[in-house]
């Protein structure tokens, strides 16, 4: 089980700050999942394993695989903690940390700031976000770069419930790239799910100069590769080659030439 426990100030938490910190967390669960499985709508569901509502309040999450003799839960939970023990050290993005997740992480720092202290806890292992974890993932963010360009991949995981996105996973780096686009383009989103296109905007890179975020302002659906045609496809389409004899005549016919 993996969770997230707020300590209030005078014991005391705004509700405003409890709702932001479980979206956020339950949001960079899925996230993690779905870098580490590569699946665009993740290999464990999650179910509320445990409420404790006096303050420090705990929200626990237990998850289950969906994937037959694979299991990636354990590994989503240590890859979560070990990513705010990496931030903690100093501004490096951790392994199976995409972009979208470091946002994740710094809205729940950020709400941190209002609380005593706020942690992540999985079984007896416990990492604090403090207001380093949080300049860190500034800088990560900061240090970035941004420039005309365009990326390529498979359109995935759409999302208009918070501003409209979708993601395209890099082969290069297995992490996704996020598709800010306008609401004017849905239908053709829509229209182009779970194909390979290619995106057009204004390009966001990490440090490293890994695309990370694209603002869309058009993409094009790429033609799926071409196969050679088949015996049996190619049978019959010149209905008259041998001018109405049979192969066998036609030879014949050849020899005594």
């Amino acid at each position: 089980m993996i969770g997230i426990q707020l300590a209030g100030k005078n014991n005391r938490i705004a509700a405003s700050v409890f709702i932001r910190s479980i979206n956020s967390f339950w949001d960079l669960i899925k996230d993690v999942d779905s870098t580490i499985s590569n699946r665009a709508t993740g290999s464990v569901r999650w179910e509320i394993a445990s409420l404790q509502k006096n303050s420090p309040a705990l929200v626990e999450f237990a998850g289950t695989s969906r994937i037959e003799k694979m299991d990636y839960s354990q590994a989503i939970q240590d890859s979560i903690l070990d990513g705010i023990d990496k931030l903690t050290e100093g501004p490096e993005q951790p392994q199976f940390y995409s972009y979208s997740a470091l946002r994740k992480l710094r809205r729940m720092a950020d709400q941190a700031k209002h609380l005593k202290w706020l942690s992540i806890v999985a079984g007896t292992r416990r990492a604090v976000l403090t207001d380093r974890v949080f300049a860190n993932i500034e800088y990560i963010i900061a240090t970035g770069s941004k420039s005309l360009g365009s990326v390529r991949g498979s359109l995935d995981s759409l999302t208009v419930h918070a501003g409209h996105e979708f993601k395209i996973w890099s082969a290069k780096t297995k992490r996704p790239i996020i598709c800010h686009f306008e609401k004017t383009m849905l239908p053709e989103v829509i229209e182009h799910l779970k194909q390979q296109v290619e995106v057009f905007g204004e390009l966001h890179r990490n440090p490293k100069g890994e695309p990370v975020i694209i603002r869309v302002d058009q993409f094009t659906a790429l033609e799926p590769a071409k196969t050679v045609p088949s015996i049996h496809d190619i049978c019959g389409m010149i209905p008259d080659l041998y001018g109405g004899k049979s192969l066998k005549g036609y030879l014949e016919e050849l020899r005594n030439e």
